[in-house]
């Protein structure tokens, strides 16, 4: 009668281990949301020559669905890499995007009137 009570004492506590285990430790989705001031800080990099692919690329793939100018930005951003994206360079270890001069005057647009956006709009 001991034994079974310790065996079910045990399992318990190796169960309840577990489930808090997992409960703790359970993936969780990755959570990436751009407002205004973040989309004027990525093109201003985008302008300096100072963009991370990555960062780029996690922009311009991720659709934006509760603020409808960011995504139209974002799908401005998309016509600008497939049309006017030259290469990458490493620099530092870390790949930076490279635009033609036509994109990087788009780019200086978007800059100039995501900024007036920022500051004047808000």
């Amino acid at each position: 009668m001991a034994q079974t009570i310790l065996a079910v004492l045990v399992s318990f506590v190796l169960f309840v281990s577990i489930l808090v285990f997992f409960i703790k430790h359970k993936q969780r989705m990755p959570y990436y949301q751009i407002d205004r001031v973040g989309c004027v800080q990525l093109l201003e990099q985008a302008v300096a020559g100072d963009l991370l692919e990555r960062d780029w690329h996690v922009f311009i793939g991720m659709s934006v669905r509760y603020d409808v100018e960011i995504e139209a930005l974002r799908y401005t951003c998309i016509e600008v890499d497939d049309e006017h994206v030259i290469n990458t360079i490493l620099k530092n270890g870390q790949s930076y995007v490279v635009f033609s001069k036509k994109g990087l005057l788009i780019l200086q647009d978007l800059l100039e009137d995501w900024r007036h956006r920022v500051d004047y709009l808000a």
